[in-house]
């Protein structure tokens, strides 16, 4: 069945062209949600459960971890068994677990319940990257791989604000409550949407799983997928450690902070936002090779004059959080049309790699003293390793 949507008709979702691309947004949410939303409950979570900040802190890493594993998975397994059972699996998991998160009676219980949530995280973020592919094309598909990539970077900056908001409603649990009932309102929004993998992968589960290394093995995107993955080491490094760079080492209040942080945020969500508009217009590999110098010049500015203040750091942290976020469209773009198979393969190792090398900043950071400085550090590797490995790649091609 053709599945493919038009400005008239979208046989993929019953309720239309539009209501597909608020639906695959919502989707691409979640896992940011899932990750920032109860960032502010983590003292509350940790006093409560009488656990140290480093166990409690287990409920954030393992998330992480476990769904950037899951996404391998549930990539290749929606390319063999569709999308549609794929998301029908994860949206379960991730109810089921939320409500176990929310009546956590101990720590463990808790982590666990994150273990579990991540995993089906993992499926709804996998396959709304897939689903785009399998029935957009062209300038239309490039717009919604856009808009999903906007609230991937959208969620995870406004999630404390909102986590913060519910703590002064409810207490920790309400946060897990809200996921429930995020969780219901995905499941019910799937029930419009029909198949849309047209040509599933054959042969076994376990022979699916493998199309990870048949994509791996096509060296060029292999590449790529390591030089834009590290690309998002910037961010993360800044979501774990700006609270103690403005808050700690500048004194600045928490209502103060927060102005700080949206306004990063609001650059964060610029870069993805300009480009449909006017970024797409430009030479594609100048403008990443420009966006790649930028963040590299802005972290070693960053290095040097970051102590200056509060208002330096934030001035001098904008220009790298713009352009690490510019690149985001072009290069998802780039990945998810360098192969005509495999598309959840592909979305899966996309997000998956992201996430890691994300979480191994944040790892890392922890291992300065000063969180400002281990932000420039981290922001600069990433600036000069993606710099010089666009343009290697970039120079090879022009030979082959």
């Amino acid at each position: 069945m053709d599945t493919d949507c038009t400005l008239d008709s979208c046989p993929a979702y019953g309720l239309g062209r539009k209501a597909l691309i608020v639906y695959l947004a919502f989707l691409s949410a979640f896992t940011p949600l899932s990750t920032d939303l109860f960032l502010p409950a983590l003292p509350i979570m940790a006093e409560y459960f009488q656990a140290t900040p480093g166990l409690t802190n287990l409920t954030l890493m393992g998330f992480m971890f476990f769904f950037a594993l899951s996404m391998l998975v549930w990539g290749p397994l929606s390319d063999k068994y569709g999308r549609r059972p794929v998301i029908l699996a994860g949206l379960t998991l991730y109810l089921l677990s939320s409500v176990m998160c929310a009546l956590s009676s101990d720590i463990w219980m808790l982590i666990g319940g994150r273990v579990i949530q991540a995993t089906g995280s993992g499926a709804v973020s996998a396959v709304a990257m897939a689903i785009t592919k399998d029935v957009f094309r062209g300038r239309t598909m490039e717009n919604v791989l856009t808009t999903i990539q906007t609230m991937m970077l959208i969620a995870p900056m406004i999630a404390p604000v909102l986590g913060g908001f519910l703590l002064a409603l409810s207490s920790w649990r309400g946060i897990f409550w809200a996921f429930v009932i995020c969780g219901v309102v995905a499941w019910l929004g799937l029930l419009p949407l029909r198949e849309s993998l047209e040509r599933p992968t054959e042969g076994p589960a376990l022979k699916s799983l493998g199309r990870i290394a048949f994509v791996l093995g096509h060296g060029r995107f292999s590449a790529l997928l390591a030089v834009f993955s590290v690309a998002s080491m910037p961010i993360m490094v800044f979501l774990a450690t700006s609270a103690y760079v403005y808050q700690r080492s500048f004194g600045v209040s928490p209502q103060m902070y927060s102005a700080f942080f949206c306004a990063n945020a609001l650059a964060s969500v610029l870069g993805p936002t300009l480009y449909p508009r006017v970024l797409r217009e430009l030479p594609q590999r100048g403008l990443i090779t420009a966006c790649f110098a930028a963040v590299a010049a802005g972290s070693a500015l960053l290095l040097l004059f970051g102590h200056a203040g509060p208002f330096w750091f934030a001035a001098l942290m904008l220009p790298v959080t713009f352009c690490s976020t510019a690149i985001r469209p072009p290069s998802t773009i780039i990945l998810m049309t360098m192969l005509d198979s495999d598309t959840g393969t592909v979305a899966s190792l996309i997000g998956s790699a992201a996430v890691l090398c994300g979480s191994f900043a944040m790892l890392v950071s922890g291992l300065w003293t000063d969180p400002l400085v281990s932000t420039a550090v981290i922001s600069l590797f990433a600036g000069l390793f993606c710099l010089a490995g666009w343009l290697i790649l970039g120079r090879n091609a022009k030979r082959g």
